[in-house]
């Protein structure tokens, strides 16, 4: 397990049971990443865009992660509009590439 410094320790590692429940840990990595405490580093849509105008996610499934600019520890934050999801850790940050297929493979 990445060791969290001061400056992360207190996000929490926990499942996400709905919506609502996504959007306000939105609302919290987006505060820390105003305050420069954070930075997204991968996104399935935009966070000012994981509700639009009428009150629907992007889409079904979401995934964002963000890293501490302190200690560089990677969360993964995932929901399932449908299931919930989840705060963890992450090993390291998504890179789409590597799980795409390769030309001559």
């Amino acid at each position: 397990m990445a060791k969290r410094c001061e400056q992360c320790d207190m996000i929490p590692l926990v499942r996400i049971h709905n919506p609502n429940e996504y959007i306000m840990c939105i609302d919290s990595f987006q505060r820390m990443i105003d305050k420069g405490e954070m930075e997204l580093v991968y996104a399935t849509c935009p966070l000012d865009a994981v509700i639009d105008t009428e009150g629907r996610f992007y889409t079904r499934k979401l995934f964002h992660q963000f890293r501490c600019t302190n200690c560089s520890t990677v969360y993964g934050m995932y929901v399932d509009a449908t299931q919930g999801g989840e705060i963890k850790l992450n090993d390291k940050i998504f890179v789409p590439e590597e799980y795409e297929e390769k030309d001559g493979e």
